[in-house]
């Protein structure tokens, strides 16, 4: 590894950078790449490439008819019911013209190696700029460019990517029998579908805007070597453009250097992945109870179902995670 300190003209003489603005140069590449995006989400209707989410929900015993009582029913099915999701496909395409290269080795900007001024090496740009911001590009939080998961369809600073859900959270539907816990009552509700959900929590994918983390950072640009043997200083959309086709590059296809997303699950769907959660946990939710419902119709029909019922309770945690690899 080698982590260089590139040197730039402040108008009297040649200077090594300093610190701060090296710290600039990454934030510089972590904006770039929010607007170039060599990696990307999407929501598909179905068969995308992340981890598919399961969501259960739990269902009403069968129906016990009798010509002079009511019978205990069978119990309610655990996750008796889902719906799996697999709308989240993710895609890599790097921007530029692949691997960039330096086939004179003048690229790159220059710095000082014992008194000499010697032009920095793809690897030495990749230690000292592209490494360290893809470590901040995939931190968690929300940078630029960066996709996570939300429980609406607006969040500041940033973008909905679709109106259609990720993930939907939903369970039998209480409201039916409007019972509690262990309760019982008669009605004029039987036969029902055993099967009756309603939405508890929408998920939806969004993307972090560009700027929102550095889009702006005043650096002193370094000096590189011209064909011409000449120094000269970058304009400042040279050099972004050089930041910009290395990072994609890296995070597109190179080992070691890959953004990448996955789903995890923890609890009955289960799959773990490294990498640092995006935005919201995805509850995958049922209820922990159940209650009877009887109905008579006319003098001989005794009907009774049992129904879930009750608080909720975690079946599985989703998490949208971003990793390095």
């Amino acid at each position: 590894m080698a982590v260089r300190t590139p040197v730039y003209y402040d108008g009297t003489d040649i200077r090594e950078v300093s610190s701060s603005d090296i710290t600039k140069i990454k934030n510089r590449c972590v904006y770039l790449w929010g607007g170039s995006r060599s990696v990307n989400l999407s929501v598909v209707g179905s068969s995308g490439n992340l981890r598919r989410m399961v969501d259960h929900r739990d269902t009403a015993s069968g129906v016990t008819n009798h010509v002079s009582s009511f019978q205990n029913p069978g119990g309610t099915t655990d996750r008796g019911a889902s719906t799996t999701y697999d709308r989240i496909n993710q895609s890599t395409a790097d921007g530029g013209a692949g691997d960039p290269g330096d086939a004179n080795n003048r690229k790159y900007p220059l710095f000082l190696n014992s008194g000499n001024l010697q032009a920095m090496s793809k690897q030495d740009m990749l230690d000292t700029f592209i490494s360290p911001a893809i470590d901040i590009l995939v931190d968690g939080n929300d940078r630029d460019g960066t996709y996570r998961i939300h429980t609406g369809t607006s969040l500041g600073s940033h973008t909905l990517i679709s109106s259609t859900p990720v993930f939907i959270d939903q369970r039998f539907n209480t409201a039916f029998h409007g019972l509690g816990a262990g309760g019982s009552k008669t009605a004029e509700l039987l036969p029902a579908s055993t099967d009756q959900p309603t939405t508890i929590t929408n998920y939806y994918l969004h993307r972090t805007n560009q700027g929102v983390y550095d889009g702006t950072p005043t650096f002193n640009i370094p000096l590189f070597l011209r064909t011409d043997d000449d120094i000269q200083t970058y304009t400042q959309s040279a050099i972004d453009s050089i930041l910009s086709d290395l990072i994609d590059w890296a995070t597109s296809s190179q080992t070691g250097y890959r953004i990448r997303y996955e789903v995890q699950g923890s609890g009955v769907d289960g799959a773990s992945y490294a990498g640092n959660q995006r935005g919201s946990a995805m509850t995958d939710t049922t209820l922990n109870s159940s209650a009877v419902v009887n109905d008579q119709d006319g003098g001989d029909t005794y009907r009774s179902q049992r129904f879930p019922a009750g608080g909720s309770e975690t079946e599985t945690t989703y998490t949208l995670k971003i990793r390095k690899e």
